[in-house]
């Protein structure tokens, strides 16, 4: 639900974006179009609900922000689009008196196309437009990771382990981490995150390619998380923990490792 709730009050942002960036295009088409009255119309129709419509905006960017990965009270291209948007507001709020000596609405159409390519970049800055993660709750068949190409002469030395395939699910950024593991003679060969409920690639992918691959090299629960992606690194190690418990016969497996205090990656 988190994960749609982040999405869905992006396209909701992007959405209101597009019909304010529409009123400066129906101008265009009222000097070019034969149809003058049409666009007249819609432009008048539009431009009746702009001031709501940039209020909108403001706040469900600013949801969407609390409900993002990055932080919105964070440098980064989310927060200074969500900060455009609030001078814009600011710029058509006090045009009165910005009118005496200087053209408000010039600045106002150069805060715009600012406003979108900060939003344009922060688009990227998430790995795009992810409508897969709004259609469904979980990515599934994310990496598969064998020992083959890793160098391990390893096995596991928490205990005995009966051979086969087993599943285990964590918590990472969101709920529901859930790796499929194959077990032969001690060791772990396969390591396969199944699906997930982890958000912006841009930071679980750095997770997602090097955690299971150390955990193989080394046999060993004991790895280091990565950098920006602490969520979803510990999320994998726990699943492989939970995965490892149903096999175990004789031994013990180290306790789970604790998510950071903050809501970050």
């Amino acid at each position: 639900m988190e994960l749609l709730l982040n999405y869905g009050f992006a396209w909701i942002a992007m959405g209101l974006t597009l019909i304010l960036a529409i009123v400066y295009m129906t101008r265009k088409m009222i000097k070019t179009s034969d149809n003058k009255k049409l666009w007249i119309k819609i432009n008048k129709g539009l431009r009746k609900y702009h001031k709501e419509i940039g209020v909108a905006l403001i706040g469900f960017g600013l949801i969407h922000g609390l409900s993002s990965s990055m932080s919105v009270f964070t440098l980064n291209m989310g927060t200074l689009a969500w900060i455009f948007s609030i001078v814009l507001g600011l710029n058509w709020l006090f045009r009165a008196p910005l009118s005496k000596s200087v053209q408000w609405m010039k600045i106002h159409r150069i805060l715009t196309v600012g406003f979108v390519l900060v939003l344009m970049l922060h688009l990227n800055e998430v790995g795009g437009v992810q409508i897969l993660s709004i259609l469904s709750n979980s990515e599934s068949a994310q990496t598969i990771t064998t020992l083959e190409g890793l160098t391990t002469g390893e096995q596991l030395t928490y205990g005995t382990f009966t051979d086969g395939t087993y599943t285990g699910t964590a918590t990472g950024y969101g709920s529901g981490l859930t790796v499929e593991i194959v077990l032969l003679d001690n060791t772990i060969t396969s390591i396969n995150i199944i699906s997930h409920n982890e958000k912006n690639s841009q930071y679980y992918s750095k997770a997602f390619s090097k955690v299971p691959s150390s955990i193989l090299n080394d046999q060993s629960l004991d790895v280091d998380t990565v950098s920006g992606a602490t969520f979803s690194s510990v999320g994998i190690i726990n699943a492989v923990n939970n995965a490892l418990s149903k096999a175990l016969i004789d031994g013990s497996l180290p306790s789970n490792l604790s998510l950071p205090t903050k809501r970050r990656h």
